[in-house]
């Protein structure tokens, strides 16, 4: 490994903290969604919490200034996040109290395009979430079905153990496609 780089103007003064990169295959941007508590979150904000930012790559291979994602981004602590790889589908953790089932649980917000706006954040219910536990740091995996998790919910060894959880496909990608028109 090379010898670490500030990633530049993402950074603030502030505490800027887990980072999940996005490159978009169709338009070839590449961005970095940062937690941070820097100022200018969304107004009313519960002092020290984290918000969701987001910044672009440039040329220069550093980060420009970080923007505001206010559609992901609530009064409450927003942290830890995971982005599928069409950039389609955002998993967050917040404390976000309307629709709360723990301490801190995992919302899920969606999109039709990289080019438009996220849907509000909505609560992956008590599935994958449990009922007066933590719940957080969505990781997923690179087909979009499997959800790695922290909990400290009963029946685990004690603390944040790690959870998983599956789901169906949402949709055929052009790889399953092509596979599946050479066997017919």
């Amino acid at each position: 490994m090379a010898k670490p780089v500030n990633l530049g103007l993402i950074n603030s003064p502030e505490d800027d903290t887990a980072l999940t990169y996005f490159e978009d295959e169709e338009t070839g941007i590449i961005s970095g969604y940062v937690t941070s508590n820097r100022p200018g979150g969304p107004v009313g904000s519960m002092p020290g919490s984290g918000h969701i930012w987001v910044s672009t790559l440039g040329d220069d291979g550093l980060f420009g200034p970080a923007v505001l994602v206010p559609e992901l981004s609530s009064q409450y602590n927003d942290t830890r996040m995971a982005i599928r790889r069409d950039g389609l589908e955002f998993f967050l953790t917040s404390t976000r109290p309307n629709g709360r089932i723990g301490k801190n649980d995992i919302w899920v917000s969606t999109r039709d395009s990289t080019l438009e706006p996220w849907s509000t954040p909505v609560n992956l219910g008590p599935t994958v979430n449990y009922p007066g536990y933590i719940t957080g740091a969505p990781a997923l995996s690179w087909d979009g079905t499997t959800l790695y998790f922290y909990s400290d919910r009963p029946g685990g060894f004690g603390g944040r153990d790690l959870n998983v959880s599956t789901r169906e496909k949402l949709r055929e990608d052009e790889a399953d496609k092509e596979r599946s028109r050479h066997r017919r």
